[in-house]
Formats: C-alpha cells, structure tokens, sequence
C-alpha cells in the first residue's frame, strides 16, 4: 500500500483473503501428496488401428446432429493444481464375494449419516469407512462455490426423461415386430444397453475437452470406457432408487430382487448383487450429483488408453477434473477429509465389475443370445482386436 505522499506504508486490507486462499491451497496440495495414487501398468486393450466404422459413423453423426444443438458452454477457466498422475489400481483384481443381498440394510435416505458394514478391500485400513453428512445438514446459509469444471459438466447432462422415451419407442418397436422376430427378455435388456450406450456417447460427443479430440481419438478414449460408464451409469441410477429390494431400470420399471434371482441366472444374478454393494458403498460416501458427474468424467478420460494422438489435452482434462472433485470435497465436506481418496477408490470397483459384466455378455454372445449388428457388440469386439 502506498500513502497520500508516496511513502511506502499503510495497512493491507487484502491480507486475511491472500491467507485465506494460500491456506486452502495448502490444504490441497497436502491432500494430493497424502491420497495420490501411482499409475500402475495395464494391459493394452486396444490396438493402435481401429476399424470401427459403425462407432465412427456414430460419432459422425452426433457431430451432424450437434450443429441443431445450443452451442456448448465456453473453454474452461485454468484451475491451480500441482500436478499427479491418476491411475486405477490394476485391471487384474477381481470384485469379492459377500453375503447375499438380504444382508443388507439400507437406512432412509433423508437427514441420515451411515457406515459401512464392510472393510474396504482396495486400502490397507481395516476400519470401517468413516461417517459423511449430507450437504443439506451444513448450518451456512449459502452452499460453497461450485469448480467451473463441475458446473459445466452438470450443465452437459442428459435429459433423463428425453433418454428413457427414446429407449421405450425402441422396445416398443421390437415388441411390435413378428413373433419369430421378437427378441427374448434378455435381448430386450441388451437392446436397452446399447440404447443406453448410445445416449452415453452422444454426452460424451458435448463434454468439454473430448469434442476437442480427432475422431480416431475419441473411438479409443469410447471403446477403453464404455463398459464401466454402462455400469456407473446403472449404479447411479440405483442409488437414486434408494430400494433394497428392486432394481430401477432405464426405462423407468422396477423389477424384484426375486425376480432377478429366478430368471437371471447365477452369474447374471452375482454381477446384478455386486452391483449393488457398490451401490452401498457409494451411499456410504454419500455420492452427490456433482460428484458423479465429476467421476464419470474421470472414467472417459483414462490414462490407461494407449496411443492418443492427443494425449496431453486428455491429461489435462483428467487433471482438471481430479483438481475439481478434491476442490469440491474439501468445500462441501470439510469434516471428511478422506473422501476425496474414497471416491477415486470407487472407480477401481467399478472397473472390475465392469470387466466381470464384459465377459458374460461376450460368453452369452458366443452363444447367440445376444443380437448382433448393433454399437453394443461393436464395443464389446473392439477390446478384443
């Protein structure tokens, strides 16, 4: 600060806001170094050539169809972040078995904290996974700042209720075809995850960073994903649901536990039960909106997808997002200075499971019952080329 008559002196006003700032980044920093997790290698599962030209005439189209759509949200703001790397544990864990479902207890949801009944199989701590609170239980008035990274990114949503009338006049038109046409139940279930599938790519063909990507770059970035995005997204969905005892679909039915367990099958019937303890989990953590938005994110933009043409812009967008997700955590649950680590150790849970569900879709599609010719089988080759 300067006087009236040019001398140095005077008292900075600003200082408690520099303190302020310096200590929150701090706080960051330290977070990173105590929670940063090494990049392990993985296998390559996707070869350096695709020709996937169904995925790429897909991606083509969206594209065509983006230019009827309201112009996207400008380029993102910097967010100050030291950088460190973020890398799931290895594909080669397996998700272990647990009690049957029944053992389950799910509290209310509203104005309730819970703990874990069981130990987290991805950490060295034996203790049980700490309690969260809800964010509507904070005494201030006015919540804390939202990144940029993740208000654009829940601006880029889908529109639920657009996606599950496009899928039903879907099923509805198989169900209208002939009966030597008609597709069994488990094809109508495949038909809805690849209907599904599609909306997934049309969000990530919007999302900021990715629309920036060549073609070639994007297939690989959908064809390392797209099976746990599929699972997250289910995962989510029964999280909202909040129900023990049924499974909410994409279309909006509901359909038993003891429904599933007759007719679908023991390994379908495990991976659906499996599903749903990483649905306790995430309740556990109390996972919000913003905070799914900002993993689904993460989970496109893997670092382990080989030979990116692009691959700094893909580094960047996963940093920016690991800086944004820490940065909201810190803010929103300032008590439960774990969950940040606890969150990314999710994704390790889901990728297992999602490798787990790739495998009994390819066995059930060698053995012709799932229907062909469609971007869901298209994927599911492509890691196998």
């Amino acid at each position: 600060a300067v006087r009236a008559d040019r001398m140095r002196g005077g008292r900075n006003k600003f200082g408690p806001m520099y303190k302020r700032d310096r200590a929150l980044k701090q706080q960051k920093k330290a977070l990173i170094r105590a929670n940063g997790f090494k990049l392990e290698t993985v296998p390559q599962i996707v070869s350096p050539v695709q020709n996937d030209y169904s995925l790429s005439s897909t991606i083509h189209s969206i594209h065509a169809m983006s230019k009827t759509l309201p112009p996207n949200p400008a380029a993102l703001t910097p967010v100050d972040y030291e950088r460190t790397p973020y890398g799931s544990p290895s594909l080669g864990m397996t998700v272990p078995s647990h009690a049957p479902l029944a053992s389950y207890h799910y509290p209310s949801f509203p104005n309730r904290t819970i703990k874990s009944e069981y130990p987290d199989h991805y950490t060295n701590m034996h203790e049980s996974m700490p309690t969260y609170m809800y964010p509507e239980t904070y005494a201030s008035s006015s919540p804390p700042d939202i990144p940029e990274v993740i208000l654009k990114l829940l601006q880029l949503e889908p529109d639920e209720a657009q996606v599950k009338a496009r899928i039903l006049a879907c099923l509805q038109q198989e169900q209208g075809k002939g009966r030597h046409e008609k597709l069994s139940t488990f094809g109508l279930m495949c038909k809805m995850a690849d209907q599904t599938l599609f909306s997934i790519v049309e969000w990530a063909r919007s999302c900021i960073f990715f629309k920036e990507l060549e073609v070639g770059d994007q297939m690989k970035l959908l064809q390392n994903c797209w099976s746990e995005l599929l699972v997250f997204d289910h995962v989510y969905r029964q999280l909202q649901h909040g129900k023990e005892h049924s499974v909410l679909l994409v279309t909006g039915q509901e359909v038993d536990m003891s429904t599933v367990a007759a007719q679908a099958g023991s390994i379908l019937n495990t991976l659906v039960l499996r599903a749903q303890e990483l649905v306790l989990h995430l309740h556990s953590l109390q996972v919000d909106r913003q905070e799914f938005v900002c993993l689904k994110f993460l989970i496109l933009f893997s670092l382990d997808v080989k030979y990116l043409e692009n691959h700094t812009l893909a580094k960047d967008a996963q940093e920016k997002a690991n800086a944004a997700l820490l940065e909201y955590t810190i803010c929103h649950y300032p008590h439960s200075t774990d969950k940040f680590r606890q969150l990314l150790l999710r994704l390790a849970e889901v990728r297992a499971l999602s490798m787990q569900a790739e495998e009994y879709l390819y066995h059930k599609h060698l053995s012709g019952e799932v229907p062909c010719n469609n971007l869901l089988i298209e994927m599911l080759h492509a890691k196998r080329t």
